[in-house]
């Protein structure tokens, strides 16, 4: 059992200080992204409303027409996705995103009722775009994809040898490890704030970084669907008809086509294709549904403006469904705002302990280091005598 914690320790301490600068950014920049929904409008409210219109009568443009204005906004960019917001109180506006690098990209929106350019900033400039980037890839592209699912699977290890090195050998101990002793001295506090803070932030912070690995290791991604489908993700080819002519089909009978076959309320985004399958992906999220993330889908012909398939979550394999609730697991948006404000605490905690730990490594350090010294004076001082 000694033996067996001493190498818990080795690890715990030595992988934390190998990743823990990586992963406080990660937690850091989790928390900033739980409440994206919520605090994006506040942030960036010409992105989601319309400037006031005086013309109380006056129509919205077609979505065909603020698409072409779009395109001469993006300034010869192609167009990633154009999302409709649900109808409420407010004007709404319709935003657009072009296609690129996430840092580089435009994020635009336009007044559909006067099609004038509300505003235009690049992903860099956008608080949860850059957070997001720094939070996947710590904007180091590939590389930093690399590093951040190596940190992952690493501190999956610093939890599992944090918790064994944390339980208690008997009820005293428990009682004092499931409390902070704010009135103790800075090292007592700072002990409790790692070991019994990192507790009861365990469950979370391992259902993040589990669920993280997704996005880092295809084999974890596929493993999913072989666990719950008995196969691998299947990608059926669905294909375009060929357009001899230079014309599209009217994405304004798609916008209508999709409120008819799926008539609840949420937003609409239209993904536009980027290859030789010229389909436009049409999603819509259920936002009445118990959990996060059921979407439905449908796809058109950009050529023609037919619906050539529906995706839609009811018929969707085991494994699809599991994979689509790894999203709202991992950003705590699976129940709402009780499981956000979960995962942010978890997430503020998660930031801070890397922060604590060293204090604890580094106090220890310099215990060890003045008590070989006063060793040593000791010795010399016998010599002497």
């Amino acid at each position: 059992m000694k033996k067996a914690k001493k190498i818990f320790a080795w690890l715990h301490l030595w992988v934390g200080l190998t990743v823990g600068l990586i992963f406080s950014i990660a937690a850091a920049t989790g928390a900033i992204l739980v409440f994206e929904d919520e605090l994006d409008p506040l942030l960036y409210p010409s992105l989601y409303y319309a400037q006031s219109n005086n013309d109380a009568y006056q129509l919205p443009l077609s979505i065909d027409s603020l698409y072409n204005l779009a395109l001469q906004y993006a300034k010869g960019a192609a167009i990633n996705s154009l999302v409709i917001r649900e109808k409420t109180n407010h004007q709404e506006a319709v935003f657009f995103q072009t296609r690129g690098d996430r840092l580089t990209r435009h994020l635009f929106s336009i007044n559909p009722y006067t099609g004038k350019l509300q505003q235009d900033i690049k992903g860099k400039q956008h608080l949860f775009t850059f957070s997001e980037e720094l939070h996947r890839q710590l904007l180091m592209g590939k590389t930093g994809k690399v590093i951040t699912g190596i940190c992952c699977l690493s501190y999956l290890v610093i939890l599992i040898t944090g918790l064994f090195l944390w339980w208690p050998k008997n009820s005293k101990i428990l009682r004092q490890r499931l409390k902070i002793k704010w009135d103790a001295k800075f090292k007592r506090v700072n002990w409790d704030l790692h070991a019994v803070a990192g507790f009861y932030s365990l469950p979370i912070l391992f259902l993040i970084a589990f669920t993280g690995l997704t996005w880092s290791y295809k084999w974890f991604n596929n493993g999913i669907f072989f666990i719950f489908d008995g196969k691998g993700p299947q990608k059926e080819l669905i294909h375009s008809g060929e357009n001899k002519s230079q014309q599209k089909g009217s994405l304004e009978q798609m916008y209508s086509q999709t409120q008819r076959l799926l008539p609840y309320s949420s937003d609409v985004t239209l993904y536009f294709p980027e290859d030789a399958i010229n389909l436009v992906r049409v999603s819509k999220e259920q936002h009445h549904a118990s959990i996060a993330n059921v979407v439905d889908q449908l796809f058109f012909d950009r050529n023609t403006g037919e619906l050539v398939k529906k995706e839609l979550y009811a018929t969707r394999s085991k494994g699809m469904k599991v994979r689509r609730l790894i999203f709202p697991i991992h950003t705590g948006s699976l129940y709402g705002l009780p499981t956000k404000l979960l995962a942010f605490l978890s997430c503020l905690i998660g930031s801070s302990l890397p922060i604590t730990g060293f204090i604890i490594w580094l106090k220890r350090k310099n215990k060890k280091k003045n008590s070989k010294i006063k060793k040593q004076v000791h010795n010399h001082y016998e010599i002497v005598n």
